[in-house]
C-alpha cells in the first residue's frame, strides 16, 4: 500500500517538475521571438532561401536547360534570383527566390501549363521535395539566434 502511493506521489512530483519546465521553456521562446529583430528573422529566412536558390538552379538546369544561346538573356537556370525582402520589395524578415522578370512568365508556363501544352510542375514539386532542406537551414540559423540571445 505504501508502495503504491509513494509510486503515485514520485509521478505527481515528474509531473509538476515537467510542467514548470514546459512552462519556462514556453516563457523563453516567447521573449525571444517577440524581441527577435528583423534582421534575426532574415538571417533565418535567408538560410532557407539559399537552400531552395541552390535547389531551383539545379533543378530547372536539369529539366529545362536548352542548347539554344541567348546572348541577352540568358538561360532560365541562370536566372534565379533571391531577395532579402518580401515580394513588395519590403525588408521585413521574409526571403523571396524566384527568376528574373524575363524568365519568370517563361517559368510559371512551363511549370503550371497552358491550354497548348501541359506542365510539369517542376517547382510545385521541388518546392514539397525541398521544404525538409529549407526548415533544417532555417532551424540551425534560428538556433544559433537563440544561443546568441542566451548568452546575453
Amino acid at each position: 500500500m505504501t508502495s503504491l502511493l509513494l509510486r503515485k506521489l514520485k509521478r505527481q512530483v515528474l509531473n509538476i517538475n515537467y510542467v514548470d519546465f514546459m512552462e519556462q521553456w514556453l516563457k523563453q521562446v516567447k521573449k525571444i521571438s517577440t524581441s527577435m529583430s528583423t534582421n534575426d528573422k532574415a538571417k533565418i529566412t535567408k538560410a532557407g532561401a539559399k537552400v531552395f536558390k541552390k535547389e531551383l538552379e539545379r533543378e530547372t538546369r536539369e529539366k529545362h536547360y536548352s542548347g539554344h544561346d541567348d546572348k541577352v538573356f540568358g538561360h532560365m537556370a541562370d536566372s534565379v534570383v533571391m531577395k532579402g525582402t518580401n515580394i513588395d520589395n519590403i525588408k521585413d524578415g521574409t526571403s523571396i527566390v524566384g527568376f528574373d522578370h524575363y524568365h519568370a512568365s517563361n517559368a510559371r508556363r512551363l511549370n503550371d501549363g497552358t491550354k497548348y501544352y501541359v506542365g510539369d510542375h517542376f517547382i510545385t514539386n521541388l518546392r514539397e521535395r525541398v521544404m525538409p532542406k529549407v526548415l533544417e537551414a532555417e532551424k540551425k540559423e534560428y538556433q544559433k539566434i537563440i544561443n546568441k540571445h542566451r548568452e546575453v
